[in-house]
């Protein structure tokens, strides 16, 4: 997933895009601001890195 940054950049319609791309669906995309979106993938995303098992010791080495 794309950083904060990266998305503030995209237009609406790019960022729309991407959300669909990206198979992230949101009902009311179509009447939703920016920021609204952006804060929802940003939501989307850490709730991925939670569930992500956390590596071991012998996996980091």
């Amino acid at each position: 997933m794309k950083t904060r940054e990266e998305l503030e950049t995209m237009t609406v319609k790019k960022l729309r895009r991407y959300v669909i791309d990206t198979g992230n669906s949101f009902p009311y995309l179509g009447e939703t601001k920016k920021a609204k979106i952006i804060d929802k993938l940003m939501k989307i995303r850490a709730e991925r890195e939670d569930t992500k098992p956390t590596p071991t010791a012998k996996e980091a080495t």
